[in-house]
């Protein structure tokens, strides 16, 4: 029965210390691909924007010409639709670039939310580690203290069957 407990204490530590391995592999692994995704991300955001500054300086420069020239009425209607149209496919590309921003910060917020609850599991499991260790060297405690019992019994039986005229 002895065997049987060490045997069984064994295991118990040995599957706790796999589990807190796997579990916080799992996290480092989930953490990197979250900080991957976000660089990714910033890149694309940080590319959007500077295309979407160089848009509007041409618009800009564009419109600043239209007003300065005024040569003739039907070319200024022309650069005008032709303006508006470049004005349309911006702000239809801004909005895009809004939606996308919009749903980054989203998944960024979801992915923090997600991290935390790691983070706080790993605590969580920590802590149980700990209460596990603890409970295991007082076993451990208990152990030696009945072994050393069942010593003072069985010399207590031979001094007894000494006594009587027996072997030990």
């Amino acid at each position: 029965m002895k065997k049987n407990v060490n045997f069984t204490l064994l295991v118990l530590v040995i599957t706790v210390l796999v589990g807190t391995v796997a579990i916080t592999t799992y996290f480092q692994s989930t953490y990197k691909d979250v900080s991957t995704d976000l660089k990714e991300k910033a890149e694309q955001l940080e590319v959007i924007s500077s295309n979407f500054t160089t848009k509007i300086k041409e618009l800009n420069k564009t419109y600043s010409e239209l007003q300065i020239k005024q040569l003739d009425k039907e070319k200024l209607d022309q650069l005008y639709t032709d303006l508006l149209k470049d004005k349309e496919k911006v702000d239809a590309e801004l909005t895009v670039t809004k939606d996308k921003l919009i749903e980054t910060l989203t998944e960024l917020e979801r992915k923090k939310d997600e991290l935390s609850d790691a983070n706080y599991k790993i605590l969580l499991q920590e802590d149980e580690i700990t209460d596990l260790r603890v409970k295991v060297d007082n076993l451990g405690k208990t152990i030696n203290s009945l072994q050393d019992q069942v010593k003072s019994l069985e010399k207590q039986l031979c001094d007894e069957k000494t006594a009587q005229g027996k072997a030990c």
